[in-house]
């Protein structure tokens, strides 16, 4: 195996509902997904999403516009049927660099967390802890979470996990950079 190359970004789609239900105000998520993206175009970081909806498209938007060269879109099989609400949504795979549109749903996780470096969580929702927790079986990549953005994650899952929690876009940019050094 290669050595993982990728940043992921990783956060909700259905943002409307997880805001709502966080108790974060509307464009809380996006704000935070966009300045992402530019930090990581910057930064010559190369980055990995599923860029459906939500967090990890506008990630992709922000880094596509920052003109970012080096990202991928894993785009899992849209009649895979782990995900049948992802059908009607179109996204947007076509802003990166690369597609890989060869795994399924239940694979995307997985892949995700053997091809990235470590992984930056935007908020939480089910499929976000997914791929949160798919990093355990992968030398337990680190994951720097914007912890204000999310309510928690259970201490019985961050136990088996490398969660590097942080209280700000700011404290995350600089200690991705620290991580990468």
């Amino acid at each position: 195996m290669s050595h993982p190359k990728w940043i992921g970004v990783v956060g909700p789609t259905n943002t409307t509902l997880i805001e709502a239900t966080a108790g974060l105000s509307t464009g809380t998520l996006e704000q935070a997904a966009r300045e992402i993206g530019a930090f990581l175009a910057q930064h010559a970081l190369p980055m990995a999403c599923v860029p459906v909806k939500g967090v990890p498209l506008w990630a992709l938007e922000a880094y596509h516009q920052a003109g970012g060269k080096d990202s991928l879109a894993l785009w899992p099989g849209l009649g895979d049927q782990f995900e049948a609400g992802t059908q009607t949504t179109p996204g947007k795979p076509e802003l990166a660099g690369q597609m890989r549109d060869d795994l399924t749903w239940a694979q995307e996780p997985f892949e995700l967390a053997k091809i990235c470096r470590c992984m930056v969580a935007i908020g939480l929702s089910c499929g976000t802890m997914v791929e949160i927790i798919a990093t355990k079986w992968m030398k337990r990549r680190p994951v720097l979470c914007l912890s204000h953005l999310m309510t928690a994650i259970p201490a019985e899952i961050a136990a088996e996990l490398n969660i590097l929690p942080c209280d700000s876009v700011e404290q995350l940019n600089r200690d991705l950079l620290g991580l990468l050094a």
